[in-house]
């Protein structure tokens, strides 16, 4: 009787071994596959950070205004999109 008990917890101590080397495998492939994502990732974050800084250091013309110019805008109420539209073509026209 006491064979049988013991036989039975040794399929069940195997099963349960089996069980968990599985699960150790899966959990190595979504490593390995999270690991490869990671790389991926940060590869294109460098590339992307590469690019922001290129034009960060590019220089580019402050824009001038006169005196007169700039009190000229006191009180009107541009709209902002219309006012980054005006810094772009200045820039653009090097003004």
């Amino acid at each position: 009787m006491s064979h049988s008990i013991q036989t039975n917890g040794d399929a069940d101590l195997a099963a349960d071994c089996r069980k968990w080397q599985a699960r150790s495998a899966e959990l190595l492939e979504e490593r390995n596959r999270l690991a490869a994502e990671l790389a991926q990732v940060r590869s294109e974050r460098d590339s992307y950070l590469k690019t922001v800084h290129h034009f960060m250091r590019k220089e580019l013309p402050a824009p001038t205004y006169t005196k007169e110019e700039l009190l000229a805008c006191v009180g009107q109420d541009q709209p902002l999109a219309e006012f980054i539209a005006d810094l772009k073509r200045d820039m653009e026209n090097g003004a």
